[in-house]
């Protein structure tokens, strides 16, 4: 770090190499059911969102590190099947519970 600045590439390289093991898994086969997304933390009055790329906002239960019932935006949205109640970002999936309303 001559610069201080902290890469984080190891970090990087193990989130996109499990997020292209996941889509590749789903360009294979089924889509993820819901026994599969146990885990997943729920996005609850979720909408699509804008950071610099496409990601979801909302209300999230579950989070490994975030706490529940916070608001939040996720990171980089990589698949987005709410037919199918998931979405895939950078970081992890989503449980897609019911969608924001327009008011």
């Amino acid at each position: 770090m001559p610069n201080g600045t902290a890469l984080h590439m190891e970090e990087e390289l193990h989130l996109l190499t499990e997020l292209q093991r996941d889509i590749a898994r789903i360009d294979r086969g089924p889509h993820p059911t819901m026994r599969d997304l146990a885990d997943a933390p729920l996005l609850e009055n979720w909408a699509l969102g804008m950071r610099m790329q496409p990601c979801l906002t909302g209300v999230v239960e579950g989070h490994p590190k975030l706490r529940s019932g916070a608001r939040t935006a996720t990171s980089q949205l990589h698949l987005f099947a709410p037919h199918h109640g998931y979405a895939r970002t950078l970081s992890r999936f989503y449980r897609l519970g019911r969608p924001a309303t327009e008011d």
